[in-house]
């Protein structure tokens, strides 16, 4: 089926006695003869395997339509293979609203009676959502022209279409009192061209529909002279008669297509290899997809790709690096300074830096096939390093400490009792407690009882002692040449309720506009950035700032290292969009870019782009001693990493002085009062 045949004539609103008759001639009785050629040709055209088919063709007729406008819709509409529908239309109305239709047009046929008529009609068809410049057209010349002014009507038309980027176009003219169909057409990349001019004009097929003498088949030359021969007119009996007369026996005649094609001695209009034209490149800086500075571009994987690309398709690279500025600010329809206005003015065939669709380029451009996945993310400063004096009490948890310490109480309790019921040392609780604690850390304790069950008893707690000993000390190794951080802020609601400040490009601003209460609050307080570099730098100095950035980007920034920076993981991505080259709209080369994209990502070039592609990063504190503990790096131990000891030595000093002055308070008191002896008296002194 044809797709989208949309079938456009002209209202010739400029008589025909206002021209010059030498130059334009109205010849409908000779122009109704040609129809049958038109249809043929158009039959050629648009089954092409280059062309895709549709089902709908759109006639624009005026009310008074000519008999060859009648006759030619007929042979569209009377087709007995039923391929296109037919649509007829009147173009003196508004047509009305088609944002309904999807599809997109493949196929056009316009009939004027001059060039200068294609303005009202592209204008027309250019406001449907139809509108494809990659589509084949063809022109029909409704006024028979002399050879002076035919060859100057068909460049003009052909130049008319190219300014609006149509460039399979094919322009039917009738030849100069003839029946003959003529079929002009150009070629863009004709000895060694670059699509960017109209020069020679080529005919590429003629036509002509004419009542010919068929040719009788070879038995019947042969005249059997003894028979009878019948003939419409006479009857012949064998005589000499016969054979003179022969000659003037009716022929049979029939209608043919007599053609002449030479298509075969040009190439395609869409050559293999493009006559090393260049191909305009706008990039921003933005690694890892393109690395190289504001006048300069090096490499990255999207260069790279572009490289294969204009090497496959010996097309000429040109680059053109955009402003910081332009690359990062809210994204607009603006054909002067907004990011896509190279584009736009089609002043750039193709745009790359790891670029996503949005609205605007949906409408205004086109874009290749995705070959990477990229998304936007929060980059925070990573957490901070915990404060070391606990490290000496984190080794085990609280439940741990409490059972420990209740051992050394009840054992305290148990070498007591055991020690009055012997009655061999005179000592009170507490110098039982200073026992109790010296066998659960292994040292040595001046206690030596005569009983074989206190000896058994303090030998299973020293073997808890030895084992509690070696526990603790492992741990505490691993824990002070571990380095331990603050709670790690990962997503945006635990950056909200630490106050951070969210900064950012401003074309990453629309991502927010969500009626969610986080989206809400940060596009409250979301402040822009023109260089998103600068903004990752403020990671080192502010800690509580949060930049939203691209993740590849984030990997491979020139002002911050990988590891001096956290993004939040890709659960909690702000978007997600795969990466795409932007190209001007119906960039006609644009499936051959595809179909190297789809090759080069098939391959496995693309993922050992990315590896070659990133920048070399060298972390500063990976190497040395500072305490940071990546790697195998050796591990200085500072006074930081047991000063929970120091504050425990401090505790402990500061109690036993307390409890220094208690006794001499209490023990004076007794003294003066003349106390008696407790039980409480006995355990402290």
């Amino acid at each position: 089926m044809w797709w989208f045949l949309i079938l456009l004539t002209t209202l010739w609103s400029v008589p025909v006695e206002a021209l010059p008759e030498d130059l334009l001639l109205e010849a409908p009785e000779n122009l109704v003869t040609i129809v049958p050629c038109v249809k043929h040709l158009c039959d050629k055209y648009y089954k092409s395997e280059r062309a895709i088919k549709g089902s709908l063709g759109l006639i624009y007729l005026k009310p008074d339509s000519s008999l060859f406008q009648i006759n030619l819709l007929k042979s569209f509409h009377e087709d007995p293979r039923h391929e296109m529908g037919i649509m007829p239309k009147n173009s003196r109305r508004l047509h009305p609203d088609a944002s309904h239709v999807t599809d997109r047009a493949k196929n056009y046929f316009l009939m004027v009676r001059e060039a200068s008529e294609l303005a009202s009609h592209i204008s027309m068809f250019r406001r449907l959502p139809t509108l494809n410049p990659l589509a084949q057209v063809v022109i029909l010349f409704t006024s028979e022209m002399t050879p002076d002014v035919f060859a100057v009507e068909v460049r003009k038309a052909l130049q008319k279409l190219f300014d609006y980027w149509f460039l399979n176009v094919n322009v039917m003219v009738q030849r100069y009192n003839t029946s003959v169909l003529e079929v002009w057409s150009w070629f863009p990349y004709e000895n060694g061209r670059c699509a960017e001019e109209i020069i020679d004009i080529r005919m590429i097929d003629e036509c002509e529909y004419a009542e010919v003498d068929e040719e009788p088949e070879q038995e019947e030359l042969f005249i059997v002279i003894d028979q009878v021969v019948e003939y419409p007119n006479e009857t012949f009996v064998n005589s000499s008669e016969s054979e003179d007369n022969s000659s003037l026996a009716p022929k049979k005649t029939v209608w043919k297509f007599l053609e002449q094609h030479f298509c075969a001695e040009y190439e395609p209009k869409l050559p293999k290899y493009f006559n090393n034209c260049p191909l305009k490149v706008s990039t921003p800086i933005w690694e890892p997809f393109v690395v190289g500075n504001e006048t300069t571009v090096e490499k990255g994987f999207e260069v790279l790709m572009i490289e294969v690309i204009t090497a496959r398709l010996k097309l000429t690279p040109v680059y053109k690096v955009i402003e910081t500025e332009r690359a990062t600010a809210r994204i607009t329809v603006d054909k002067d300074t907004g990011f896509y206005a190279d584009l736009i003015r089609r002043q750039s065939d193709i745009m790359i830096g790891g670029l996503y669709e949005n609205p605007v380029s949906r409408k205004l451009l086109s874009s290749t096939i995705p070959y990477y996945q990229d998304d936007v993310t929060w980059c925070v400063p990573p957490a901070r390093l915990a404060p070391k004096w606990p490290n000496v009490f984190i080794i085990f948890n609280i439940w741990i400490w409490m059972l420990a310490i209740g051992i050394i109480f009840v054992s305290a309790g148990v070498i007591a009792g055991l020690n009055t019921f012997e009655q061999g040392y005179e000592e009170n609780y507490t110098w039982m407690l200073v026992q109790s604690l010296a066998l659960s850390l292994g040292l040595s304790a001046t206690y030596w009882p005569q009983r074989l069950s206190i000896r058994l008893f303090l030998l299973v707690y020293m073997f808890y002692g030895m084992h509690w000993d070696v526990a603790h000390h492992s741990f505490l190794i691993t824990v002070m040449t571990r380095p331990r951080f603050e709670k790690q802020i990962s997503t945006a609601e635990a950056a909200i309720e630490k106050s951070f400040k969210f900064v950012g490009p401003e074309n990453s601003l629309v991502f927010f506009d969500k009626p969610d209460s986080v989206s809400k609050h940060i596009a409250s307080v979301y402040q822009t950035c023109k260089n998103v570099d600068d903004c990752l730098a403020r990671i080192n100095s502010d800690q509580t700032v949060a930049v939203a950035v691209s993740r590849a980007h984030s990997q491979n920034s020139k002002s911050i290292g990988e590891a001096e920076m956290f993004c939040f993981p890709r659960t909690a991505n702000i978007q997600t969009y795969p990466v795409e080259m932007m190209v001007k709209k119906d960039f006609h080369i644009l499936a051959k870019i595809n179909d190297l994209i789809r090759r080069i990502s098939e391959s496995g070039l693309l993922g050992k782009w990315q590896v070659e592609s990133n920048k070399i990063r060298i972390d500063t504190d990976s190497g040395g001693g500072g305490g940071g503990g990546h790697g195998d790096a050796q591990i200085v131990l500072t006074v930081a990493h047991i000063e929970g000891a120091f504050f425990l030595v401090g505790i402990g000093l500061g109690i036993s002085a307390v409890a220094f002055v208690g006794e001499l308070v209490y023990f004076g008191l007794k003294q003066k009062y003349n106390w008696e002896d407790t039980t409480f008296s006995r355990m402290i002194c």
